[in-house]
């Protein structure tokens, strides 16, 4: 797997050490259901399905670099926290540190959970290294909590972006929901999204009224907009906030942003 620019650093500066200890992470509650809110009033919206509404939006630290890995893991951290799920009390102190989550999947290494990470990353204990998606399946797998991983890669019939929203679609569907609903609201996990160089959390999908497909993801790079947090505050579900689409844009990822990937690996 890619490590990144500090493939070959031993230890992480101690400013940045410092910093995650002390700021941890930027975290933003309620955002699906702010999500839902937005998606009720676009225009642009037929449908969409949403994830369980107590993930949590973990963004990345100024400066932080290139931890996105670790703040999904949170991410997904916090629905299993927030929905009392399978394996919730490996959390009792709340959604792990980067540096639990470091101990935390190099102990399903010797567990023996695609252990072959710590012979690729020569370990991450301390480090800026990149971890992926065999990262964060083994701290899931180390703590009892059952995940599966699925690739999507060039196929004859279909580019791969178009098999992951195939996919994702079809996960969202599997619960019972009005089919006439334009928001179709779940109780199910967000799932881990790679692709080369970056990762997401996806918290539903969206098909448009010109049939285009997006999904809905939460991305570490970027920070909730205030406009967003303030939506997610008001019950008045008849209020148009303004500029909606322009709020979404930053959780959606369609044709034009996937299409640039031929290869996606899902948790």
């Amino acid at each position: 797997s890619h490590l990144g620019k500090f493939a070959h650093e031993k230890k992480m500066p101690t400013w940045l050490a410092k910093k995650l200890g002390k700021d941890g992470q930027v975290s933003c509650q309620d955002v699906i259901p702010a999500l839902q809110r937005l998606l009720l009033q676009s225009q642009r919206t037929e449908f969409a399905y949403t994830s369980d509404p107590r993930v949590v939006h973990v963004s990345k630290l100024h400066r932080e670099g290139s931890f996105c890995g670790y703040r999904n893991i949170q991410s997904l951290a916090s629905f299993i926290i927030g929905a009392k799920a399978l394996g919730h009390e490996h959390f009792d102190h709340g959604i792990p540190s980067v540096f639990e989550i470091q101990d935390l999947i190099e102990s399903a290494w010797d567990q023996g959970f695609n252990a072959q990470g710590r012979a690729e990353t020569g370990g991450i204990k301390g480090t800026r290294k990149y971890i992926g998606t065999p990262e964060a399946q083994a701290l899931f797998c180390g703590l009892g909590i059952p995940s599966s991983v699925e690739a999507f890669r060039p196929a004859k019939d279909e580019a791969p972006w178009q098999n992951l929203i195939k996919a994702v679609a079809k996960y969202f569907s599997q619960e019972e929901s009005e089919a006439d609903e334009k928001i179709r609201r779940t109780s199910l996990p967000p799932i881990y999204l790679q692709h080369k160089g970056h990762s997401m959390t996806i918290v539903g999908v969206e098909k448009q009224g010109d049939g285009s497909w997006n999904l809905l993801v939460l991305d570490p790079s970027n920070r909730d907009p205030e406009s967003i947090k303030k939506s997610r505050k008001s019950v008045d579900k008849r209020k148009r906030y303004p500029q909606f689409d322009l709020l979404l844009e930053p959780y959606r990822r369609g044709e034009k942003y996937l299409s640039k990937y031929d290869e996606f690996e899902v948790l």
